[in-house]
């Protein structure tokens, strides 16, 4: 342990002297504008081929991502019922990406359509087991996709049936609630319940947050009871140096490596992002912080987890299936912050996504099954067309 300990501070150490070097993201320190050429440029053609990418790799079925997998050891995933509910969070995140793209015309709307379809059909699904209920995941980007579908009036052939499945995706969320308020996606500890008496994870209660919000915003309405709880869950997760604990069950040990800013700099935007969304008050300082846990002091230890195939195994307990999540989140957190904020870290946001670009035009920082590519491109393009801002 001590030597760990000893090897994580000398890697900090490093990245933080690159830093204040101005060569690992010379603009945060430096504040410069959102983008300049030619990152500008690099990031918009990124854009674009990453639209492509997820509308030439649609299945027939008008889903993305399937349980195909290359590797003989895989993340703990059983068909069918978790394999279901990836497919159906993969889709949902595909089509939310898809919403943002200025790119793809005739083509990409056809997507949409043919993803929302996809959804509308297979949303109902149900956990796998006592232990594993991945299905929450399917559940909040499913919301997500459908809140941001009615807002944009994206599918009005099918509005009625998409606001009567996000009545029923917010009554099947209640029934999976932990007892602590959040949503988690595996009952490791104690009894295999239903509701889950296991604890929740801040990230996923986080998440199922954010597609609460949307189609709140759509005007779904969503029980007050269940979202209190929800809230307060995630903000008991906030550590008292700013991070967010990678769940309730984590509290309890706040100088753990998982819990500090490095192991927690992938989910604290995601935490910070949805209690903004709910009317929660989190201040510029806090926000800076997360993104410059994320985007600078700890850059160098979320870029050692990419790909490294085993789960919390990298510095910090921190997973490769983090990064494109947490960097689609600050994206979002940028979008709610002021414009000093988004000057001083996009371009650093910008070469953080760039550096999972692969030459198809996909990205992806994990290998899971066949979901990784359409996950990550989704996630990706989440990030870029944020970082473009509204002159793209």
């Amino acid at each position: 342990m001590g030597t760990q300990f000893t090897r994580v501070l000398g890697l900090q150490f490093v990245v933080a002297v690159l830093g204040c070097c101005g060569w690992a993201c010379p603009c945060w320190a430096q504040g410069t504008p959102y983008l300049r050429s030619p990152l500008r440029e690099e990031v918009r053609g990124a854009t674009e081929a990453a639209t492509q990418w997820l509308v030439d790799n649609q299945l027939e079925s008008g889903g993305w991502g399937s349980h195909h997998s290359p590797r003989p050891i895989e993340v703990f995933a059983s068909a069918p019922g978790s394999q279901d509910a990836f497919r159906v969070a993969t889709t949902g995140l595909a089509v939310s990406a898809l919403l943002d793209s200025p790119f793809g015309g005739e083509a990409k709307a056809a997507a949409v359509q043919r993803g929302v379809e996809h959804l509308l059909e297979h949303y109902a699904v149900r956990r796998q087991s006592g232990i594993e209920h991945y299905n929450v995941w399917a559940f909040g980007f499913a919301l997500q996709a459908f809140g941001e579908c009615l807002s944009e009036g994206a599918t009005p052939q099918h509005e009625a049936e998409v606001r009567e499945a996000c009545r029923s995706l917010i009554k099947r969320l209640a029934g999976y609630q932990s007892i602590d308020g959040g949503w988690g996606y595996l009952s490791l500890q104690g009894y295999r319940t239903h509701p889950p008496a296991a604890s929740s994870m801040s990230f996923t209660t986080a998440t199922i947050l954010v597609g609460l919000a949307r189609v709140q915003e759509a005007g779904i309405e969503v029980p007050g009871g269940l979202l209190s709880r929800a809230i307060a869950s995630l903000r008991r997760c906030r550590m008292p140096r700013g991070p967010y604990s990678y769940g309730e069950l984590w509290n309890r040990s706040p100088q753990s490596l998982i819990n500090g800013p490095a192991g927690a700099a992938c989910r604290t935007p995601a935490c910070q992002f949805a209690l903004i969304l709910h009317g929660q008050s989190i201040s510029d300082s806090d926000r800076n912080s997360s993104l410059a846990d994320l985007l600078v002091r700890y850059s160098g230890l979320q870029r050692a987890g990419l790909r490294r195939p085993i789960p919390h195994e990298s510095w910090c307990q921190i997973s490769g299936y983090f990064f494109l999540y947490g960097h689609a989140y600050a994206a979002y957190l940028l979008d709610r912050s002021p414009s000093g904020l988004r000057q001083r870290h996009a371009p650093a946001l910008a070469h953080a996504v760039l550096a999972c670009v692969q030459p198809d035009g996909s990205f992806w920082d994990y290998p899971l099954y066949s979901y990784h590519k359409p996950y990550g491109t989704a996630f990706a393009l989440i990030s870029l067309t944020r970082i473009l801002g509204p002159d793209r």
